[in-house]
């Protein structure tokens, strides 16, 4: 029993395997054909591209054999041309090599032509001077001699008239310059008059101003030399002094002291301090406007404040500044008309009166002031003409300084320009003022009330009280012998002594 199970199982194993490596080996047949079929599919697709790459190939590769068949063509038929055109340069050099030479022989022979021709008329010359017995010079003059005597009367109406002519053309050329060269420039009619407004916030402010027992009036008038005038008129006071540079700083401290509000003599002092301290930039600033508006350059800057000044200076009633910018401009203009130097014309046109901004500080004539000053700075010997020639103080060496002069003139006697008398009165309040301030020991001295009264501030250290009565006395007098004026004027003499310390 036990031999048949095993022999049962024997046998069912040996059928097992049997039916196991026939299943297995069917299976791996059909794997393989599987794999077979698969690889020879690639190899088709391989073999298909391979062929389009070379397809491609062989088609780039005609194209590169076409292009470089083109361009060797190309590159022969361009050397062709290159060859056709040396040709035709050698070929028109040569040409050209031949006329060359065929005008060289023509210059010569034209050279020899002109040599003979002047030897002919040199022998043709001799011969005529041979047979009339007159050189060259004699026979013109012989000639010249007979045309005179036959046509004189013809060749002096002839003379006269183009004289006439030229005459009346000069005339009309001038009217036209000038007319031509004011119309250029149409400046204001300005005067100067002694007196500013300065408007009040309210009717109040001035007992403010006037202060206790006018305090503050003696004060401000002290520090500033100006008259301070009060009246009826409705929020409104009064500046009056003949010097304009005085009143401008006293309007601008009073301005200054109605803002502040605090109207006492100590702070009057303090703010017109200030102002006259800001005074040196207030000029320099002025003056550099000037020249910038006007477009004027090389102006040394030592000069610039000298511009500055003119603003506060006048000529009988006519603003300096603003005459000096009239007559530049006008100056100009002539210039630019009859053909001198427009830009010299304008730039000394502007300093002509250069002396003016000095001639209260330095003795001599406003030309001969502005003749040193431009001299110490350095400018040209034409500029300085310019500056002393304006009134045939000195010979004028230049074109320019002629203009300078007729621009000056247009500009000063125009209507409404100047007023004779303000300049005098200004001039007597200047004379009164400087009187005063030759005596040593005086500090300041101020022509107030339209030079009714000269007030006068010595130093107490120096001028006792028995002096100031003396010196008082000495100042009238020598106003008295050197000044004209109506009435009286009032010699006002203060001596003050302040002791000042300090609490540390």
């Amino acid at each position: 029993m036990d031999i048949f199970i095993i022999l049962s199982l024997l046998v069912g194993g040996i059928w097992g395997g049997i039916g196991s490596y026939f299943y297995i080996t069917t299976r791996n047949k059909k794997n393989a054909d599987k794999v077979l079929m698969d690889a020879e599919n690639k190899s088709k697709d391989i073999i298909i591209r391979a062929e389009a790459i070379a397809t491609n190939l062989r088609k780039e590769i005609d194209d590169a054999r076409n292009d470089i068949r083109e361009r060797k063509q190309g590159a022969v038929e361009q050397e062709n041309r290159l060859s056709e055109k040396e040709q035709k340069i050698d070929k028109k050099y040569e040409e050209l090599e031949g006329k060359q030479n065929a005008l060289r022989q023509k210059e010569s022979s034209i050279d020899d032509r002109i040599a003979a021709l002047d030897h002919k008329q040199m022998e043709m010359g001799t011969k005529l001077e041979s047979i009339a017995k007159l050189s060259t010079e004699e026979a013109k003059t012989l000639l010249l001699e007979h045309t005179e005597e036959r046509y004189e009367k013809d060749i002096l109406s002839l003379i006269e008239k183009k004289k006439k002519e030229l005459k009346n053309r000069e005339g009309d050329m001038a009217r036209e310059i000038l007319i031509k060269s004011l119309q250029q420039y149409a400046g204001e009619v300005t005067g100067e008059t002694t007196q500013t407004m300065v408007q009040l916030e309210s009717d109040d402010l001035k007992w403010k101003i006037i202060g206790k027992e006018g305090r503050n009036i003696i004060a401000f008038e002290k520090a500033t030399g100006v008259s301070l005038i009060i009246d009826d008129a409705p929020d409104t006071v009064f500046l009056s002094s003949f010097d304009l540079f005085r009143r401008y700083i006293a309007k601008k401290s009073l301005e200054d002291l109605i803002l502040d509000k605090r109207i006492q003599p100590a702070r009057i002092e303090e703010i017109v301090e200030k102002n006259q301290k800001d005074a040196d930039k207030l000029i320099y600033d002025l003056g550099r406007k000037t020249i910038d508006e006007m477009g004027v350059i090389g102006i040394p800057e030592e000069i610039i404040p000298l511009i500055g000044k003119f603003r506060f200076r006048t000529s009988y009633g006519q603003n300096i500044l603003m005459h000096s910018k009239e007559v530049a401009y006008i100056a100009e203009g002539i210039a630019k008309l009859i053909g001198a130097d427009p830009v010299l014309a304008l730039k000394w046109g502007l300093l002509h009166d250069l002396g003016k901004a000095m001639d209260h500080d330095i003795e001599g004539t406003h030309p001969e002031i502005g003749g040193r000053i431009a001299r110490k700075y350095g400018l040209d010997e034409k500029t300085i003409n310019i500056i002393e020639g304006h009134h045939d103080d000195v010979p004028q060496i230049c074109i320019e300084t002629k203009i300078v002069q007729i621009a000056d003139a247009i500009s000063a006697v125009r209507p409404g320009a100047r007023r004779m008398n303000v300049e005098d009165y200004v001039k007597r309040i200047q004379e009164m003022e400087n009187i005063a301030m030759s005596f040593p020991g005086v500090n300041k001295a101020y022509a107030l009330s339209a030079g009714r009264e000269v007030r006068v501030f010595v130093d107490a250290d120096t001028i006792s009280d028995l002096d100031a009565e003396k010196r008082a006395r000495e100042i009238a007098t020598q106003i008295e012998a050197n000044c004209n004026y109506p009435g009286e004027v009032k010699i006002n003499l203060i001596r003050e002594k302040r002791v000042i310390e300090y609490a540390k």
